[in-house]
This record gives C-alpha cells, structure tokens and sequence, in this order.
C-alpha cells in the first residue's frame, strides 16, 4: 500500500514538474508566424507581482545600423528581475543572421536569427526570439537578477544577410527600493503583426486588433498611481492607430488618433491611467485603424501606493545642429530634475513658434540626475522659428515649483538646401509619341513655394503641385529636360527619352514632294460620331511657278482609309509629271 502511495507521489511530482517546464517555457518558444508570436492576438505576461520599489522600463532609440549601442541608469537597492529586449529589421523572412548582445560587459551566445525556417527546435529558453510579418523581430533576454542598478551600457550587433538594423533597444526590470513605496506590476511580450490588406500573404486578410490582460484583483483605493507603458515597433507617422485601456482611448498629449507615430519605426510611450483602472482584470487594446502594419511587442503596468513626490523637472541646456528645411534634424536637450523626489513616466515637446513638432518620452528622472533626450523634427519650411523645450507638458507630474518647465524662447535659422522633388508622369520614359506638339505634365514638391519649372527652356504651367507645357516632338529620338528651381536656387531634374513617330500628314507631304505648309489636321473629338475627321487641304504648286489649288478630300471611310491615301498621292505624283512635260 505504502509503495502504490509512493509511486502516486512521485507521479504526481513528475506530472507538476513536467507542466511546470512546459509553462515556463512555452512564452519562450521560437517559432515564426507571419500573424504573430507567441499568440497571434495578444501579448502574453512573463512577469507580475508586488515589490517595494517599482518596474523600469526605458529605451530607444530608432532604426540605426549595428553597432547598437544603448545607456540605462536603473534607480533603486538592487534587481529582483530585468529584460533586455532588442527590435531588429530581417528584410524579409526568408534571410538569416545572426545577433550578439553585450549587457554590461557581460557578452551573451551569439543568437541565430532564421525567420520562418526557425521552429523553436533547438531552442533553450533564454533569450527568446520572436519573429513576426515579413521579418520583423523582437528578441527577449532575461537577465535575472544579474544587474545592477546604476548606470549600465547594452550594445547589440548584428552580422549575416538580413538587413540587420536595430529598430530600438529596451530594459524592463523591478528593483526594491527600502524608501519606495508599495508596486504592483505586470509585464508582458510578444510580437503581434497588425497590417492591412496587400501586407499579409493572403493578400485579402487583415489583421486588427490585439491585447494585453492585467489579470488579477485591484484595490483601486489602496493605490494612487497607475503608469503604462508600451512599445511599437513599424509604426508610421500620418497613419493612424488608437489605443484604449478599459475601452477608454488613451492620448498622448494631445494626440489620440496617432500613437506609433515616430519617423524611425520605434515608439515607446507612456500613459496616466488611474482614471480607468478597474477592480478585476484590466485590458489593453491595441487597434490598427489606417496603419499599413504596425507591431505591438511589450506593455507594462505599475501601480504605485505612495502620492506623486515633489519633483522639480528643468531645461538645463539644449545642443541645436545647423536645421536644415524638408530634412530630418535632431534637436538634443538635457532635463534635470532638481526637487527632492523621482519623476516617473512623463512627456517633453519641441516647440516651434508655439506648435509642438515633436515629443519625448522619460520612463523616470531620479531627483538630482539629468538626462540627455532627442527630438525629431522636419521643419516644412525655411526662415526664423521660434523655439522651446517643455518638460512635463502635459503637467502630469506634481512639481515643487510649475513655472520653470521651459527654456527661454531663442530663434534658430532653418537652411533650405533641398531641391525640389520633381516627376514627369506623362509621357513614359522610352515611350512611343506623335511627332508634333507633346504636352509634358508632372508634380513638384518643395518647402520653398517660390518655384518655376521649365521643359526644354520653356516655361510650364504651375497649379498647386501640378506642372504641364507642350513641347515640339521630331521624328527619332528627343530628350526632354525638365528643371524645377525654387527660392534658394536649390535645382531638381529629371530627363527622359521618348521617341517621335511621322504623322500621316507628314508622310503625305514627303510623297507629294510639297514644302508648302498645310491646314491643321484635325482629330476626332470625344463623342463624335466619325472616327477621323478630314485633313483639310493640301496646297500644291506647280513647276513653272504658276499656283494652282488643289483640294483633296481625305476624309476616308475605315475600310478604305489607306487606299484612298495611296490613291491620292499617285495622283498627284501623275498630275506633277504631266506639268513638267
């Protein structure tokens, strides 16, 4: 009997620990799906729980060739838990590489990246290795308790025939804190491809929405703050996708309609959400809407016991590179937080003569530290612009003094050296075209709106950012020239070759031997009922200087269109032998 109990035992363990490994393992399957990994719908949780402390998550900083190179400063005692995760451009699916991450001088295995020939196989569980779409992963390393807080370099290469570009890296991790407060955090992963017809295999398919469950009961009085976060990758800006926490869409600053919105394919945003956090099970949806595809990867929550600290968040100093119009600038600035608490999850703008041009995300600016952050921005014109950097400008933190979140208002010069970017859309470069006149047409696009376009010397036309002229065709080859300049004397150009075919009024002239010039050769226009309206007249001289008028009626039916032609010349041709006899 003891031995049948025994053996139920140990069954029993072997079935605990079996499911166990399963579950532990399972989130950390590398296995490609086109729709996304590990679920298709939703990010999957891999870490949650309460500490006395908080959960840092930072990162950045944009599509950029390897060496990837990335500096977190982690507050707090010490690490209970930490992530790295690395975002890398594969070009397609098909191609392989490999990537190699460095983590505070400690160097990891070096990580075959295989796309959708990658079944998880030979895969441990550490790191794990999403692949999503046409190529696009995220790779998660668990670094354990393996990190200080502090300072702390990671640098990712990469090598093989995958594109290899670094869309951002990010390090997530919970720290104690004996002076912090009370946290409670979830945090989860994954790489979900939402995309819209003509992105997925199918072609038909779309895919757009997907989610994050904080599952779990919530004591909505005990806590008195509540910070999200989330990271994209591919996103777009000017196309839109929404985000909602308990069905409530969430802003960021004042943009709701555009969140994955960065021009280098990496967003890490951050988002105030106490006013919606609910008693059981909180969710976050992340919806598509006009997106071409946009990849939803890694969302975090926290929920912090003690009130907003006294913080105090300065401009301490700005580095401004010469601003060039219709190009990317990026504009460095350094905050400083010099009250007596941390200030956690906030907002910094770029303005231009008052307008935000871009925004920052800070995960967190321990009280007498400074960091450096970036903001992009493509002025759409030249000349003087006003311009500040606003900490905190969404005023979401609780501040020791609120007045003092700007710089001084200073004008920097913006330099138009872009030329305009000009196409000729008709006619087709190598094109087949009628000798004659031809009308040459395009668009035009520039930051200067002082613009003139010539073709072939002559002046076009300009409506809005349309363009059009007509220019002489010759039979055989032409070259067509068209120079747009603007304001600055910036020059576009762009040259095609098309090839001009004789009319039947100019074979007609050849044949009768005349250099006398002829009436207009009328077409067909649209709605009538003949197919070919008649070639008026044709003047012919004679020989002995007398002048004689000649009318030729060509107005040919479709069946004998070319024998009445061919008629008409030989006729001519006789009556010019008769006249020379």
């Amino acid at each position: 009997m003891l031995s049948k109990v025994r053996k139920l035992i140990r069954f029993s363990l072997f079935v605990t620990g079996v499911s166990l490994l399963i579950m532990y393992i399972s989130p950390c399957m590398a296995t490609y799906n086109f729709e996304g990994t590990p679920e298709q719908d939703e990010l999957v949780e891999v870490i949650s729980g309460t500490v006395k402390g908080g959960l840092y998550i930072d990162g950045g900083d944009g599509l950029k060739k390897t060496p990837y190179v990335k500096e977190f400063n982690v507050p707090g005692d010490s690490v209970t838990w930490a992530k790295v995760y690395v975002g890398v451009w594969g070009g397609t699916e098909a191609k392989k590489g490999t990537l190699d991450l460095t983590v505070g001088g400690k160097k990891f295995e070096s990580l075959d990246l295989e796309g959708k020939a990658d079944k998880g196989d030979d895969e441990d569980q550490n790191p794990a290795t999403y692949c999503s779409g046409h190529g696009v992963y995220w790779v998660a390393y668990d670094v354990g308790t393996n990190l200080s807080t502090g300072p702390v370099t990671v640098e990712a290469r990469t090598e093989g025939d995958i594109d290899g570009r670094v869309y951002g890296i990010v390090l997530a991790a919970v720290y104690e804190d004996k002076e912090g407060q009370n946290t409670k955090y979830w945090v989860e992963e994954g790489n979900i491809n939402l995309h819209g017809k003509g992105w997925s295999e199918g072609l038909e398919s779309t895919h757009d929405e997907a989610y994050a469950d904080f599952s779990g009961k919530v004591d909505v009085d005990k806590y008195k703050t509540a910070n999200l976060a989330v990271v994209y990758l591919c996103g777009s800006p000017g196309l839109e996708d929404s985000l909602y926490f308990n069905d409530e869409q969430l802003s960021d600053g004042e943009n709701k309609n555009d969140i994955a919105n960065s021009k280098s394919y990496f967003d890490l945003k951050f988002f105030d959400v106490m006013d919606f956090l609910a008693e059981d099970d909180n969710e976050l949806k992340f919806q598509r809407d006009d997106e071409d595809y946009v990849h939803p990867v890694l969302a975090g929550l926290s929920l912090g016991t003690g009130e907003e600290g006294d913080s105090d968040l300065i401009v301490s100093g700005i580095t401004l590179p010469v601003l060039y119009a219709g190009q990317d600038n990026t504009i460095k600035a350094d905050i400083k937080n010099i009250g007596k608490d941390s200030a956690y999850g906030f907002q910094a703008a770029l303005y231009a003569d008052e307008e935000i041009v871009s925004t920052a995300p800070v995960s967190s600016l321990s009280d007498g530290k400074s960091k450096t952050i970036e903001f992009n921005w493509n002025p759409a014109s030249d000349g003087e612009k006003s311009l500040k950097v606003y900490v905190d400008y969404t005023n979401k933190k609780k501040e020791l003094c609120e007045i003092n979140n700007w710089n001084t208002p200073f004008l920097a010069k913006i330099v138009d050296l872009t030329p305009p970017e000009l196409e000729i859309e008709n006619p087709e470069d190598g094109g087949l075209v009628d000798a004659g006149y031809l009308t040459v047409s395009g668009t035009v696009k520039d930051t200067n709106r002082n613009l003139t376009v010539d073709v072939n010397g002559q002046k076009a036309l300009l409506s809005g950012e349309s363009w059009s002229a007509n220019v002489p065709v010759v039979s055989g080859s032409n070259k067509i020239v068209v120079c747009a300049v603007d304001g600055k004397n910036n020059t576009g150009r762009e040259l095609i070759l098309v090839e001009g075919k004789a009319s039947s009024l100019s074979d007609f002239k050849q044949y009768s031997g005349s250099d006398n010039e002829t009436e207009p050769v009328f077409k067909p226009s649209p709605g009538s009922d003949n197919e070919t309206e008649p070639i008026n007249q044709a003047i012919l001289t004679s020989q002995n200087g007398e002048k004689e008028i000649q009318t030729v009626q060509t107005g040919f039916s479709e069946v004998y269109g070319e024998i009445g032609f061919i008629s008409a010349v030989l006729f001519i041709r006789f009556r010019n032998r008769g006249k020379r006899s």
